[in-house]
């Protein structure tokens, strides 16, 4: 048994002053004690200068990326078209392939993550996910450039997911974007095992062309896509954004995780809110810098209390697969956004959007929902600061 204290404890729940959080040797939560901040020093705990929290979910990664650290130029100011054009052409798969991805597995989990929603285009990936001590919910993305190349696409996505299956992995197929997936090959992921409450994941609104190509078929993305074999004649794009198109074939009963949402507006959460009580934003702020140069409107999101979670996206647009950074990023560009909600966001809120929360996502009597340290606190703002490091402590 161990037993943990710190100047506050998150749970998940509630925020303990100066609590006290016991666990079994394998990291179940036995006890949970509030001491109503009146604390006294005892025999075998272990009392840290910062803030409990419970472990980290990144609900948006791609570990099969982890080899592409460095490669994308990130100066060109081409965006998310730039971007997409450097990792068609730039994205190989080296000997030493397994062991990139194995090396970001670890660091996830030395950077207190214990939970990942983890986008798989292969099965590169799934062996290191077998042997890791992080929980993956793997999504299967589909995409592909015609009506023509549907079966064949949708066929190597089943394959990967019956894969995962005899892995005992857990896993969906979910749409890359709304750009990117013909209407036929939309409609047979929507109607995979329709019978299941499922969870999906698909990127949106990551660049202002998003919109223009579902409308016009024009703009930066609608070049660089139709210069990479893209027959976009062929899609129909049945909305006025690239939201509405994506929401047009999803499941209003499946969690849907939309990704990164850089340029969605007050009019798109509203449309989506509207739309399923099951969508959860999830946002990758290093990311969206490293690709356009810019944010979501975060404080938007948090101001309409909708259900956000936080993601570090791939090597192939990060420096770094840390959520205590995205998280400092997201503190230093909006401030009035209370550290408390970041932790759900970070915590409670990926665990139930991954469907995992009866494990993780918050410290209750039960769970193994790992527990981090957070030092070098601001306690006069309570809020992070630019050196606030995450330890690992179960």
């Amino acid at each position: 048994m161990r037993r943990f204290s710190a100047e506050y404890i998150y749970t998940g729940n509630e925020i303990l002053k100066r609590g006290i959080v016991e666990t079994d040797d394998f990291g179940k939560i036995i006890k949970l004690i509030d001491t109503g901040g009146k604390f006294e020093e005892q025999q075998s705990l272990e009392f840290f200068n910062g803030v409990i929290v419970p472990g980290f979910i990144n609900a948006h990664c791609h570990l099969e990326l982890s080899h592409m650290k460095g490669m994308i130029d990130n100066k060109s100011g081409r965006g998310l078209p730039g971007f997409i054009d450097e990792i068609i052409s730039k994205r190989n798969f080296p000997e030493n392939l397994q062991e990139q991805i194995t090396k970001a597995d670890k660091e996830m989990r030395l950077k207190g993550i214990v939970a990942v929603g983890d986008i798989s285009n292969t099965d590169d990936s799934f062996t290191v996910k077998k042997k890791s001590d992080i929980f993956y919910q793997t999504f299967i993305e589909s995409f592909t450039i015609s009506d023509e190349k549907v079966d064949e696409t949708f066929n190597l996505a089943k394959e990967n997911y019956n894969k995962l299956k005899d892995l005992k992995l857990s896993g969906t197929i979910v749409p890359h974007a709304a750009y990117s997936v013909p209407d036929r090959l939309y409609r047979m992921i929507s109607d995979f095992e329709s019978e299941k409450t499922k969870i999906v994941s698909v990127h949106n609104q990551e660049t202002p062309g998003e919109d223009e190509l579902v409308k016009n078929k024009t703009g930066a993305l609608a070049d660089v896509l139709t210069d990479k074999g893209f027959l976009l004649d062929e899609f129909s794009y049945p909305g006025n954004s690239a939201l509405e198109v994506n929401l047009k074939y999803l499941n209003k009963r499946d969690n849907i995780l939309l990704i990164h949402n850089t340029f969605s507006k007050n009019e798109d959460v509203e449309y989506a809110e509207n739309f399923s009580d099951n969508i959860y934003w999830v946002f990758c702020p290093l990311s969206n810098l490293y690709i356009e140069n810019t944010l979501p409107d975060i404080s938007m999101f948090f101001k309409k209390s909708v259900k956000t979670c936080i993601g570090t996206d791939s090597y192939a647009s990060n420096t770094e697969l840390s959520v205590l950074s995205e998280l400092k990023v997201i503190t230093e560009n909006f401030p009035e956004i209370p550290f408390d909600k970041l932790i759900e966001s970070a915590t409670l809120n990926g665990a139930k959007a991954l469907k995992i929360e009866e494990r993780f996502g918050s410290i209750e009597i039960g769970k193994t929902p790992g527990i981090n340290l957070i030092s070098s606190f601001d306690f006069e703002k309570m809020t992070l600061k630019s050196e606030s490091k995450v330890k690992v402590l179960i």
